[in-house]
């Protein structure tokens, strides 16, 4: 990024600083600037698309995650599901016997 003492002194200039004000202001305007961590809208762009390509590839893990823990919790849901059925099952066998063998 380049800034122009000269042309930051005679804007000054023309607002009312003196000249050696304008010059002293101009140059410490840019002696900031240039010695600070400033982000321009180049760096921006030229980084954005690598940090947007990164997301998405992460997006894309978290989905086939997301996808695997469906696929997981339906097993589950399944065996769960079995295995209530067994029991219910075997409670009324076992409560049918019961009440049978009571005749």
């Amino acid at each position: 990024m380049s800034i122009s003492t000269l042309a930051i002194s005679r804007r000054l200039e023309a607002k009312g600083f003196t000249e050696s004000q304008a010059e002293g202001v101009a140059e410490e305007l840019v002696d900031i600037v240039e010695n600070s961590d400033l982000v321009t809208k180049d760096f921006l762009s030229a980084n954005s698309a690598g940090l947007e390509t990164r997301l998405m590839a992460k997006i894309s893990d978290v989905r086939v995650e997301v996808g695997h823990l469906k696929t997981d919790t339906i097993k589950w849901l399944i065996s769960l599901q079995f295995g209530s059925l067994a029991l219910t099952v075997g409670l009324i066998y076992f409560l049918l016997n019961y009440i049978l063998l009571k005749r």
